[in-house]
C-alpha cells in the first residue's frame, strides 16, 4: 500500500510475500521480480549486487540493512559494490528507483534498497511471551540444506529476538546437466535484535548481525586459479525513535552503526602464484543518520516538514603476500568521508494535490597514497501529484543526485594479472557524478473490483536520467603492447525507460505482472554503457 501511494517508482515486499511467494536462498530471487531492478551475482562468490535502472557499482545503488550502509567492494571480475545477507533474517525490503529520495543518504543516483530485519513481534504474537520457529529445507540440485532456528521473548516493555542459520550447498548442475565447478558454499549467520520502550513514544533498538561464508573463488569461469575464500561480516546498529500522536511536531529517528567486512583468500592452485599465498580485503564503515518530521494541519491543507543529516566513513585496507601479487594496488587502501543534510516539505491540499520540494547538501573528502580530493553540492527535488479520481493518481518528479568518486576509482594503480598485464591507472582528478532525473507516472488503486474484498494495484512510470561526468572505465592504447585502463569522467550518460507493475489479489489467489525496458547510452560515443 505504501509503495503504491508513493509519488515515485518504489516497491515494497513484506514478510508475507517473502515467506509465501519466495522462500529465497538469495535476495536476488525476489529482487529481480521488481520492474527496473536486476541483480548481479556469481556462482563463485556469495556476494550480491543490485542494478536499478541500469546503474550499479560504487554506491550508485545504496543498499541498507536496518539502516546500515553496505559499501564493500573489491576489484575483479565481479560487481564493484556488494553485500552479504541471509534471507532468513528478513522482515521486508523497500526499493526506491531513481535519485528521488533525499533521506537515504548520499550517492544513490540509481536508487535505494532498504532491507528491514525481523523483530520479536514477528515471531511472538498476541498475548504470547515467547515463541520458537524452526525451519529445515532441502534443495536437490547441489544437495543444499538450510537449518534455521529463531527464538523471541517479550517481557513488559522489552523484547528480544535471536536467530541462527546454517546454509550449505554443493556444486550444482546447469540446465543441461553440467556440473558447475566450485559453485558450492557454506554459510553460517546469526542475528540478535532487542527493543526497549522506556516510556510512551520512546523506543531504543540494538541489532547485531554476524555472517560467515566459505567458498572457492575463481577470477573467471575458465581460470585455473582457485582461492579458498572466507567472508566475515559483523554489523552493529543502535537506534532511537520517538513518536506520539500528541506531539505532531516531533517524529524523531536517530541511528548509529558500524559495518565491518573482511574477505580473506588463500591460493589452492594457480599456474602463476605460489600455492598458499594469501590476500585480504577489509572495509570498515561507520556512520549515523538523524531526522525529524514536524506535521501541521491548516484546515484542508496538511504539511509535513522533514529535516536531518547523515554521514559515513569508509576505511579500506588490503594485503597480498604473493611475490608478484598486487591485489592491494587494484583494491587500494584509503579513506572516504561523506556527509550531508536535507530538508523536505510535503504539502497536501484537499487530499487531492501533493507538492513535495526538497534540498539535499552533500560533501565528501577522500584520501590515500598521498592523494586527496573533496567536493560539495546542493541537489534539488520537486514532485507534484494529482488525484483527479478516487484510485487514480498522476505524478511527475524532477530530482538531482550526487555521487562522490570511490577510493578504488580514484586510487587504483597496478598491473592487471596475467595473461593480460595492461596497466590500471589512478585518476585523482575524477569529478563527482551528478544525475538529473525526470520521471512521471500513474498509480492505480481499486478495491472491490470483481467481488467483495478483492484489490487491484498498478503503476506505470517513464523516466529519463541524465548523468553528468559519469565515471566509466576507459581503455587507452599506451603503453604498448597491452595498453592501459583508467576510470574517467565521460561527458554524459543517459538512461531512459518505462516500468509497469500490476497486481490483482482475490484473497484466495493472486496474479501479478511486472516489466521494464531500459536503455543506457554514452552520449559522447553513442554506444551502450558497461553497466
Amino acid at each position: 500500500e505504501a509503495a503504491i501511494d508513493a509519488l515515485s517508482g518504489s516497491s515494497t515486499l513484506g514478510t508475507k510475500q517473502l515467506e509465501e511467494q519466495f522462500q529465497a536462498d538469495r535476495p536476488s530471487q525476489f529482487l529481480r521480480t521488481i520492474p527496473g531492478v536486476t541483480t548481479v551475482e556469481s556462482a563463485r562468490d556469495t556476494a550480491q549486487s543490485v542494478n536499478i535502472r541500469g546503474l550499479q557499482d560504487f554506491g550508485r545503488v545504496n543498499v541498507l540493512i536496518d539502516g546500515a550502509r553496505q559499501n564493500f567492494q573489491r576489484s575483479g571480475h565481479i560487481a564493484n559494490g556488494v553485500y552479504y545477507l541471509e534471507p532468513e533474517m528478513l522482515k521486508g525490503v523497500d526499493i526506491t528507483r531513481g535519485p528521488t529520495s533525499v533521506i537515504y543518504g548520499s550517492g544513490a543516483i540509481g536508487g535505494v534498497v532498504a532491507f528491514s530485519l525481523l523483530e520479536a513481534s514477528d515471531i511472538v504474537r498476541g498475548n504470547e511471551t515467547a515463541a520458537l520457529r524452526s525451519r529445515v529445507r532441502y534443495t536437490s540440485n547441489g544437495d543444499g540444506m538450510l537449518y534455521s532456528e529463531t527464538g523471541a521473548l517479550k517481557v513488559g516493555n522489552f523484547d528480544v529476538l535471536g536467530q541462527y542459520n546454517s546454509r550449505s550447498i554443493g556444486n550444482y548442475e546447469d540446465g543441461v546437466g553440467r556440473d558447475i565447478t566450485d559453485s558450492g558454499e557454506d554459510n553460517k549467520s546469526g542475528l540478535v535484535k532487542a527493543r526497549w520502550r522506556p516510556a510512551p513514544g520512546h523506543q531504543i533498538t540494538g541489532t547485531i548481525i554476524d555472517f560467515n561464508s566459505e567458498f572457492v573463488d575463481r577470477p573467471t569461469a575458465t581460470s585455473s586459479t582457485r582461492r579458498d575464500s572466507e567472508v566475515q561480516n559483523q554489523q552493529y546498529i543502535l537506534g532511537y525513535t520517538f513518536a506520539r500522536p500528541d506531539t505532531p511536531l516531533v517524529d524523531f529517528n536517530a541511528k548509529v552503526y558500524q559495518n565491518n567486512t573482511q574477505l580473506n583468500q588463500k591460493v589452492l592452485f594457480s599456474g602463476l602464484e605460489p600455492v598458499g599465498s594469501r590476500r585480504g580485503f577489509d572495509l570498515e564503515t561507520q556512520g549515523f543518520d538523524v531526522s525529524n518530521t514536524s506535521r501541521f494541519n491548516f484546515g484542508n491543507t496538511r504539511w509535513a516538514l522533514t529535516y536531518g543529516g547523515d554521514a559515513f566513513r569508509d576505511d579500506v585496507t588490503g594485503f597480498d603476500n604473493a611475490p608478484l601479487g598486487n591485489s592491494d594496488e587494484l583494491t587500494p587502501s584509503g579513506r572516504r568521508t561523506v556527509a550531508g543534510a536535507f530538508i523536505q516539505s510535503q504539502l497536501t491540499f484537499f487530499s487531492t494535490v501533493d507538492v513535495i520540494t526538497a534540498l539535499r547538501y552533500d560533501s565528501y573528502e577522500l584520501e590515500g597514497d598521498g592523494v586527496s580530493s573533496e567536493g560539495t553540492r546542493v541537489s534539488p527535488k520537486v514532485t507534484v501529484g494529482y488525484t483527479p479520481l478516487k484510485g487514480v493518481t498522476l505524478f511527475g518528479t524532477y530530482a538531482e543526485g550526487y555521487r562522490a568518486p570511490a577510493v578504488t576509482e580514484t586510487l587504483i594503480n597496478g598491473l592487471h594479472p596475467q595473461p593480460s598485464p595492461f596497466v590500471l591507472l589512478p585518476n585523482p582528478a575524477l569529478r563527482p557524478e551528478v544525475a538529473h532525473n525526470w520521471e512521471g507516472g500513474i498509480n492505480l488503486k481499486f478495491d472491490n473490483v470483481l467481488k467483495r474484498e478483492d484489490a487491484f494495484r498498478g503503476r506505470i512510470v517513464v523516466f529519463r536520467n541524465k548523468v553528468d561526468d559519469y565515471i566509466d572505465i576507459v581503455q587507452l592504447p599506451d603503453p604498448a603492447p597491452f595498453g592501459s585502463a583508467q576510470y574517467q569522467n565521460i561527458a554524459n550518460a543517459t538512461l531512459e525507460g518505462v516500468e509497469v507493475e500490476a497486481m490483482y489479489d482475490a484473497r484466495a489467489w493472486f496474479v501479478g505482472v511486472g516489466l521494464h525496458r531500459i536503455r543506457g547510452t554514452n552520449d559522447e560515443t553513442g554506444f551502450g554503457l558497461l553497466s
